[in-house]
């Protein structure tokens, strides 16, 4: 773990008092590592035995690892919790900007618990939380949520947007919470997890830096996971396509 490593940190939000508490937790990190591994450590932690997933105790648990904002594909958020479509364990994985986004706030993972009395969304700006009214985009498809969040909140930094839709809203059991337009947390209902505490979006916005022992070396390995990546057969397909540019022209 990094000198003084924002990874340590979890938020824990409570929708009922609209509070938020910051736990360190480095014996949490420092064992299970990060993403699934401290994800299913605080579901195991945070639910009741026995809690039906509609209700205030199902916790929302969001989590990044130790790789998260320094080197390529390490840009994953694992996402816990009890899933209303199957009554076990929700387990979703979303990429995009969130991961990055949650680590420059400050946190290695963030816990939702409680249910609000009325449609709310969360804006997280590194070490500050606020609680918004969001009556106003309850009933509102998920990208226009988005657009009108982002026009909201102002600042500087890394920002993710994780919103739900009509779906989210209904408590459709596979409804999935966006991000970024194109990403999701999908198949086991996390969407209508936030729709049962009302529960309409989590914005974050996080600018902090993280700073590495040894520059020089961090970059050679850097170069080298970036370059492999590339040079991967996956990547082939993407690599004969070319740019955006190039694609258009063969439409």
């Amino acid at each position: 773990m990094l000198e003084n490593d924002p990874l340590r940190n979890v938020l824990h939000i409570d929708l009922s008092d609209k509070n938020f508490r910051v736990e360190e937790r480095r014996d949490l990190f420092e064992r299970y590592i990060g993403g699934a591994g401290v994800a299913i450590q605080l579901l195991h932690e945070e639910c009741p035995e026995g809690c039906d997933a509609l209700a205030p105790d199902n916790p929302i648990i969001f989590a990044v690892g130790p790789l998260t904002g320094l080197f390529p594909l390490a840009s994953k958020t694992v996402a816990m919790f009890k899933s209303p479509h199957t009554g076990n364990l929700g387990e979703s994985h979303c990429g995009g900007r969130s991961a990055v986004a949650i680590r420059m706030a400050g946190y290695g993972a963030i816990v939702i618990k409680g249910k609000s009395d009325s449609p709310l969304y969360i804006a997280i700006h590194g070490n500050r939380v606020y609680f918004r009214d969001a009556s106003s985009v309850w009933g509102m498809k998920s990208s226009s949520t988005g657009r009108i969040i982002r026009e909201h909140e102002p600042g500087a930094g890394l920002r993710t947007i994780m919103r739900i839709g009509r779906a989210g809203e209904k408590l459709v059991s596979y409804a999935c919470v966006t991000t970024e337009t194109y990403r999701h947390f999908g198949r086991l209902g996390l969407g209508a997890v936030f729709g049962s505490k009302k529960l309409k979006a989590v914005m974050i916005a996080g600018k902090r830096t993280l700073a590495v022992r040894d520059s020089k070396e961090f970059k050679q390995t850097y170069d080298e996971i970036y370059q492999a990546a590339v040079a991967s057969p996956v990547m082939k397909k993407y690599r004969d396509l070319g740019t955006a540019e190039n694609i258009l022209a063969l439409k």
